[in-house]
């Protein structure tokens, strides 16, 4: 290790803030704190407690902890937070009224509760979107005063919806994402015993990637630590493009302000990228004002530079890549050696059409998960119904699949006498329904027996022969086999069948990590609580030989030899809707930052001079960042290659010239326009010029109109202010 991993590894007590920039083997500075902890300190490893975003960073971490130390580790917390949270809430949840077993529901859960609430409060669905209404309850939930500013008919509609979603939850032992820091919090402030035992339990917190913490989480933390303030952090304020999740860059802040006596170690040695590379992000982010200012360096070598292409077109652009892919090809990299990157899921398409018709094999990043698939959540439902028959979330999701009959008007009315007699569903299908298929309630009685004798024989047999029987009694791989499918359905069914079997596997691998004196029961509440959290699109396998495509957002974390990044223009890269504050266009030269830092040996720029997006024809300048990389470390070619640089490159401003200096030929009687004022127009609203052409200006408005192109003198645009930035370049 470096001196400066050392001194975060060895540094024992108190606040310390590791600045840790892309690269710098901030896994390798976590994991070895812990073990040295441990080892060369004494500290018991139950009392501490390590957090980190995603499972696949917490295996990663867990794994390399255990192989460094010969000492047993039991009871040390190595998770996310919200796993984290699950395991609170398990041991203390009954303080807050609910029982212990309670069940997790992901996002597809809660957007089917929130769309039977609205039809059962007579809102109709059409008007009153269900997955709008679950994020809206997502976002009350964490922020209540977002109930006040909505507007009506909203506002209404919340104000009923919101509380009956709360009371379906509790009603039903449920809780969603939101909950397991919520309630974590709410234990915490309204139990102090509570707070005292987990205060003292973990007398030693480490938080990755604490850029990336929301308001929740820091809360949490600062909780936990504020007594013995031996909290450690790892962040980096240059990689904080998660706002739009909640994640708040000045949580940083905080902690300096909470923890005043902190101690500050900065990690800017990078093992990933060549140092053209490294030089060509520092100049971009340097731009940004608000952050910890360090240099990136490296000891691999200075590589090439950056390479810029700017095309005629979005097709040429896109047979570049293809043909730079192909040489690559040739010189002995891999398929998975690549990465090509973009700002939104929209501009996949271009690659995806001409990697299929030359057989490129390639992956875009972020399809459906394999738990997020239809068999996989309803043995996941059937599943939770051996832990707790009165989860009425998934009998409600499982009742007739396979087919028994019942149909849902016939479930309406099974609903409507459990509510009417206060029961739960699967006490409710013991009683005779007024026009409800009396063979229908007989298969669903069998059903509720079947599972209550596996509930009953669960600790005679292991998981593996629990699920088996679970697979035969309720008929579902039968349905799948016997079921008259067409021969495209039939390929389908025989996935679906294998999709069920590989669900084998993932429980037996479970069922190694647990120790021996676990019952069967816990063992399955753990299992279906590390489900429900788990994330999609988690990892590559290595031996998997694609390229990878996928946006700027899904590459965090991840790193790759080669590193395309596309459609670099003005309103896609930075996108319109960041041009309006200073915050949103430093996110984006943080996302652009990313996305460079991703690559170890080469970076491709691309760009077209015009494209085909979202139904028409657009003519963007090239993003400015772009022109914020210093000359001696990129190349251009294509089109318009400049003479001169292209970009006045100001140090240290928010918003560098949005796009480059006014064309001649300027008309300043035309409404005095200029690139980078802001407008107001009397029917679209607010928005930035981003483009000057004759006598038309190109407009970009906020998010729900979007880009227009108008007559530069038109009387309905009026000049509201005009960028300072603008206003010193010209």
């Amino acid at each position: 290790m470096n001196p400066q991993q050392i001194e975060a590894v060895k540094k024992v007590s108190g606040p310390i803030m590791a600045v840790a920039g892309a690269g710098s083997g901030k896994t390798r500075v976590l994991t070895n704190r812990i073990a040295y902890l441990i080892e060369n300190v004494g500290i018991p490893a139950g009392n501490i407690l390590a957090i980190t975003f995603t499972n696949r960073a917490a295996e990663e971490m867990k794994n390399r902890v255990y192989q460094m130390i010969d000492l047993p580790l039991k009871g040390i917390w190595i998770s996310t937070f919200h796993a984290m949270g699950a395991k609170i809430l398990r041991f203390d949840i009954h303080r807050l009224g609910y029982s212990n077993n309670f069940q997790i529901v992901d996002d597809d859960d809660v957007h089917i509760i929130v769309k039977n609430l609205l039809k059962e409060h007579s809102y109709d669905i059409k008007s009153f979107s269900p997955r709008a209404v679950a994020g809206l309850v997502e976002k009350i939930k964490g922020k209540p005063e977002t109930l006040d500013f909505l507007v009506e008919p909203i506002k209404t509609v919340m104000e009923e919806i919101y509380p009956a979603y709360q009371r379906y939850l509790k009603d039903n032992n449920l809780v969603d994402f939101e909950d397991l820091l919520i309630l974590v919090l709410e234990l915490f402030r309204g139990y102090p015993d509570v707070l005292k035992k987990y205060q003292d339990w973990f007398e030693y917190v480490l938080v990755d990637e604490f850029q990336d913490t929301n308001d929740l989480q820091y809360e949490i933390v600062h909780l936990l630590a504020k007594e013995h303030k031996n909290l450690f952090i790892v962040g980096d304020e240059d990689q904080s493009i998660y706002s739009f999740r909640g994640s708040n860059i000045e949580n940083i802040r905080k902690f300096m302000r909470d923890f005043p006596k902190y101690h500050k170690v900065v990690l800017n040695q990078n093992y990933r990228s060549r140092t053209n590379i490294l030089n060509a992000a520092n100049s971009v982010i340097s731009h940004n004002r608000n952050r910890i200012p360090k240099e990136l360096f490296s000891e691999l070598g200075e590589g090439e530079k950056v390479y810029h292409f700017r095309s005629q077109n979005d097709e040429e652009e896109a047979y570049f890549i293809y043909n730079r892919i192909k040489n690559l090809l040739k010189d002995g990299y891999d398929y998975q050696d690549i990465a090509v990157l973009y700002r939104n899921n929209a501009m996949s398409r271009r690659f995806e059409d001409l990697f299929l018709r030359y057989n490129v094999p390639h992956k875009v990043i972020g399809n459906i998960s394999f738990y997020k698939r239809k068999e996989i959540k309803d043995m996941i439902a059937y599943l939770r119904l051996l832990i707790d028959r009165g989860d009425d979330y998934a009998f409600s999701r499982i009742y007739n699949e396979p087919k028994r009959g019942i149909g849902p008007q016939s479930f309406d009315k099974i609903e409507s006498h459990a509510k009417a007699n206060n029961l739960k569903l699967m006490d409710a299908i013991d009683d005779q329904i007024e026009s409800v298929s009396t063979k229908g309630l007989e298969r669903l009685q069998k059903l509720k027996h079947d599972l209550l004798e596996i509930t009953k024989n669960i600790e005679n047999v292991n998981l593996l022969m629990t699920y088996d029987k679970l697979l035969e009694v309720t008929g579902y791989v039968d349905m799948l086999k016997n079921e008259d499918w067409s021969a495209e359905k039939k390929i389908e069914a025989e996935r679906r069948i294998e999709n069920l079997q590989e669900f084998k596997t993932v429980i037996l691998e479970k069922i190694k990590s647990y120790d021996s004196d676990v019952s069967n029961f816990d063992k399955l509440i753990e299992i279906l609580t590390d489900l429900a959290l788990r994330e999609e699109a988690e990892a590559l396998l290595e031996d998997n030989k694609f390229i990878s495509l996928m946006t700027t957002h899904s590459v965090k974390g991840l790193e790759f030899k080669v590193v395309f990044i596309a459609c670099l223009e003005q309103t896609l890269f930075p996108s319109s809707q960041s041009l309006f504050e200073k915050a949103d266009i430093e996110e984006e030269r943080r996302l652009f930052y990313v996305a460079l830092t991703r690559a170890k040996e080469k970076v491709f720029l691309t760009n077209a001079r015009q494209r085909y997006m979202y139904g028409r024809l657009m003519s963007n300048e090239e993003s400015q960042f772009i022109g914020e990389i210093e000359d001696q470390y990129i190349e251009h070619s294509g089109i318009g290659v400049p003479k001169e640089p292209v970009y006045d490159r100001p140090r240290h401003h928010a918003i560098n010239h949005v796009v480059p200096e006014v064309p001649s030929g300027y008309d300043p009687v035309r409404n005095d326009l200029t690139i980078g004022d802001k407008v107001e127009h009397q029917t679209f609203g607010k928005g930035v010029v981003v483009q000057l052409n004759n006598d038309k200006v190109t407009i970009a408005f906020q998010q729900n109109v979007g880009i227009k192109i108008l007559m530069r003198d038109h009387p309905s645009i009026k000049k509201v202010e005009r960028s300072n930035e603008c206003q010193r370049s010209n």
